[in-house]
């Protein structure tokens, strides 16, 4: 149990597993950024700029994936059909919402 406390707080390797994990840390933080920015420039003026959806029979896979994700891992199961309702009850049912989200 030490040895996974002293791996979890980055002092079991010393000085380079802590840079390491710095320089991961500042990776996926600069992947954000730059992706957010990236969206800023291309999206639409007052508009959100979710590309379209797929048409259905290329979603196939995609689903039968997702449905199998949910059951291996309830949580995401769960999170997923929260965000489905969500999307049903209160996007597709608001007009202005809906438009803002290109939905």
């Amino acid at each position: 149990m030490a040895w996974g406390i002293t791996l979890h707080k980055g002092t079991q390797f010393g000085a380079i597993n802590q840079f390491i994990s710095l320089f991961i840390c500042l990776g996926i933080i600069l992947v954000a950024v730059t992706g957010f920015y990236l969206w800023w420039k291309r999206k639409p003026q007052k508009a959100l700029g979710a590309p379209k959806a797929p048409p259905i029979a290329n979603r196939k896979a995609f689903l039968l994936l997702i449905i199998g994700l949910g059951v291996l891992f309830p949580l995401i199961g769960v999170s997923l059909i929260v965000v489905w309702l969500v999307d049903w009850l209160i996007i597709q049912r608001i007009p202005v919402v809906k438009k803002f989200l290109n939905a």
